[in-house]
């Protein structure tokens, strides 16, 4: 229910004229949730996911808007760049692209809050909406259950 919520959000906020950021702990969920986002907007898309070493590399060297769009693709109208985090600088690249596309939306994921915002805040400015996906509690996940199923149930959820 929480991530239905937020996808369609997200969805929502999308070819709105900002830069989307996505901040969550590992293994909450942000891939996944994207993955249904992109497939619901159905448009041109590209994954770029910065724990590939020679994505991240290819991120690192993209220093001008011409390379970014190079990277990204003339026909990609969705990017989604999935542990931003990583790359050096990503609030300077996510503004050249937001300030030289602004046909192309831009969906940025991080597991590391603080390094997330802290790159993207001056640059993104007035130019990003952030969400953000908490896991879920184990008392949350139990209230629906009896104690011992909750037990048996630990491992799957």
């Amino acid at each position: 229910m929480i991530k239905r919520t937020l996808k369609n959000s997200i969805a929502s906020y999308c070819f709105k004229g900002k830069t989307i950021l996505l901040i969550g702990a590992r293994q909450v969920g942000k891939t996944t949730l994207l993955r249904e986002v992109v497939k619901e907007i159905n448009k041109p898309s590209i994954w770029l996911n910065a724990d590939e070493a020679d994505i991240l590399e290819d991120l690192i060297n993209a220093k001008t808007s011409t390379q970014l769009l190079q990277l990204i693709g003339s026909k990609n109208k969705l990017v989604v760049i999935d542990e931003a985090q990583q790359v050096p600088d990503i609030g300077k690249k996510l503004k050249l692209i937001y300030d030289n596309y602004p046909e192309i939306q831009v969906i940025a994921t991080g597991s590391s809050a603080f390094d997330l915002q802290n790159n993207t805040e001056e640059p993104l400015t007035g130019r990003k909406k952030t969400f953000y996906l908490y896991p879920v509690s184990y008392k949350k996940l139990s209230d629906a259950h009896s104690p011992r199923e909750a037990k048996r149930l630990l491992n799957t959820r």
